[in-house]
């Protein structure tokens, strides 16, 4: 009897080492950028097979016929399919004052997790009026080129937070992606043009 205790007893602590472990993906910035001025740009990833940018244009024309044309253009692409593990714990979290009295640009892309893909974009351009062509429509339109493919998640948790106090009295552009969990696709995209 006391051999077939033993036995049991092995088998279950075997399983249980063989057992896929949850995957834990954590994505946390606390009291970061306060009253920084100017550019800032933060790509933060906990877990596989993350994409994320943060993209700035900037074109200036002078002169009688001044024309000036900003433009960006970002792609990603995966060829991995998303898949959730089991028992997957994605957090992504901005906690406390970050980023608080802020000045100028801040672009945070911040992603927990497995196959999630965020784009910050933004073009500025100075010169004289002019029309708006395909090209510049064009970078307005967003859209995915496929399906992520993910699955139902069939547990763990996905949680994304940011404090009450993060941001507060902040001037400027704030360009901010926040994601937890599997396949997620973000992008904020801004485009100003100034003319004389």
């Amino acid at each position: 009897m006391r051999q077939l205790t033993l036995f049991l007893a092995s088998a279950l602590c075997s399983q249980l080492l063989l057992a896929e472990p949850a995957m834990h993906a954590t994505a946390s910035l606390d009291q970061s950028g306060q009253n920084h001025q100017g550019v800032l740009m933060i790509n933060q990833a906990a877990g596989d097979d993350q994409q994320q940018a943060n993209a700035r244009a900037l074109a200036i024309g002078s002169g009688a016929n001044a024309q000036a044309t900003a433009a960006i253009n970002v792609r990603q692409s995966t060829d991995n399919l998303a898949t959730n593990p089991a028992g997957i714990i994605a957090s992504a979290s901005i906690g406390g004052n970050s980023f608080a009295n802020s000045r100028g640009v801040v672009g945070i892309n911040q992603g927990a997790g497995s196959s999630n893909q965020q784009i910050n974009a933004m073009r500025i351009a100075s010169g004289l009026p002019q029309g708006l062509d395909d090209s510049a429509l064009a970078q307005q339109s967003v859209r995915p080129s496929s399906i992520s493919g993910a699955t139902e998640p069939l547990s763990g948790e996905r949680i994304v937070s940011i404090d009450d106090s993060a941001f507060s009295n902040s001037r400027g552009v704030v360009q901010l992606n926040q994601s937890a969990g599997v396949g997620n696709r973000s992008i904020n995209s801004l485009g100003i043009r100034i003319t004389e």
